[in-house]
């Protein structure tokens, strides 16, 4: 007769399986984010390209539009309708458009893997390129909005100037804090001025945020 396992047997078995899935699995996450991080690195930095496309035509001038998804208005200048129109004429992919519901359909380059859900029930906890037509923030157009409150001749012009003279910062980032492998500093992708090198967010100061208005004033 064959003899079968016993009870205390199988209990072993099962926490072995039970202890190498508690290891495998955090190993397993962890290697999951890092393979969204680097499709979104992909997306910024070729968003960031086709933005250097645009910059060529407009003689470097930013385009004066807050934030990504919706046009801008105000200011001296004449504002684009929007960015991600804009953006359309310069890379190989669909423009976001709106579906019956009113949401966004969107494809790549513009939405973050990591970009799966939002906290707004208002929306319906979609993911935010669903809701907003992308998952990235026009860095640029916080500040263009600061220069028209402080009456600035010409806000696209003035922001413009302040990248040139300080090319720390970044043209586009998450507009959520995804990717949680960072330990320090903000957890999001950003892609820089004027080389389009894709890379961690900054962790700017007040100080920093000082001298680049200052720029602003100098420039615009």
């Amino acid at each position: 007769m064959r003899r079968g396992f016993t009870l205390i047997e199988l209990l072993v078995v099962i926490s072995v399986i039970g202890v190498l899935i508690s290891i495998t699995l955090p190993a397993l996450g962890s290697a999951r984010e890092t393979s969204r991080r680097t499709k979104c690195l992909a997306n910024v930095r070729s968003i960031g390209n086709g933005f250097g496309m645009y910059l060529n035509d407009s003689k470097g001038k930013f385009p004066l539009v807050r934030p990504l998804h919706s046009g801008g208005g105000g200011g001296g200048g004449r504002p684009d309708p929007s960015l991600l129109d804009l953006l359309g004429d310069y890379l190989d992919a669909p423009v976001p458009r709106k579906d019956e519901r009113g949401f966004f359909i969107v494809s790549d380059p513009y939405k973050c893997p990591s970009d799966i859900a939002s906290a707004d029930s208002a929306q319906e906890f979609e993911p935010v390129w669903r809701t907003d037509g992308t998952s990235y923030e026009y860095f640029p157009g916080a500040f263009m909005l600061l220069a028209e409150v402080l009456f600035m001749r010409d806000p696209a012009l003035a922001v413009t100037k302040a990248y040139d003279a300080d090319r720390r910062w970044p043209i586009l980032m998450d507009q959520a804090d995804w990717h949680k492998l960072r330990r320090s500093g903000p957890p999001r992708n950003a892609v820089y001025y004027p080389d389009y090198r894709a890379d961690w967010a900054p962790e700017l100061s007040q100080n920093d945020i000082n001298r680049f208005i200052a720029d602003m004033r100098r420039g615009g």
